[in-house]
C-alpha cells in the first residue's frame, strides 16, 4: 500500500499592494483653504510610511468647488520619507478660484529606495 501525502504551505507575504499598504493610505487630507490675498487653494496633507523601506512620495490633489466641479489641481512631492516617518507637507493649486474648494487626494506614488 502506498500513501501519499500532500503538503501545502502557504506563506503570506505583505507588500505594497496589501489593502492597508496602499500608497493612498498613508496619505490624508489635514487642512483645506484658499488663500483670501492670492485666492489659490492649498491642501495640507500628512504621509506616513507603512512600509519597511523609506519611499519618495508624489501626491495630487484635486480642488473642487461646492458643486463638485474641479477647479484647480495641485501636487506635492515628499523625498525620503523613512519607514515608520511622518511628514507634513502642502500642495497647492495652481487655478486661482473665488469659492470655497474641497481638497481630494486623486493619486498617490510611492517609490522605494
Amino acid at each position: 500500500m502506498v500513501v501519499i501525502v500532500v503538503i501545502v504551505v502557504v506563506i503570506a507575504v505583505g507588500t505594497s499592494n496589501s489593502p492597508s499598504h496602499k500608497p493612498s493610505a498613508d496619505v490624508k487630507v489635514t487642512s483645506c483653504a484658499v488663500d483670501s490675498t492670492t485666492r489659490l487653494p492649498t491642501a495640507g496633507l500628512e504621509i506616513h510610511n507603512h512600509t519597511s523601506k523609506a519611499s519618495t512620495y508624489s501626491v495630487t490633489v484635486e480642488f473642487d468647488a461646492p458643486n463638485g466641479i474641479r477647479v484647480s489641481e495641485g501636487a506635492a512631492l515628499s523625498l525620503t520619507v523613512a519607514s515608520g516617518q511622518t511628514v507634513k507637507t502642502t500642495a497647492g493649486g495652481s487655478d486661482q478660484v473665488t469659492q470655497k474648494v474641497t481638497c481630494k487626494v486623486t493619486k498617490v506614488n510611492r517609490i522605494a529606495g
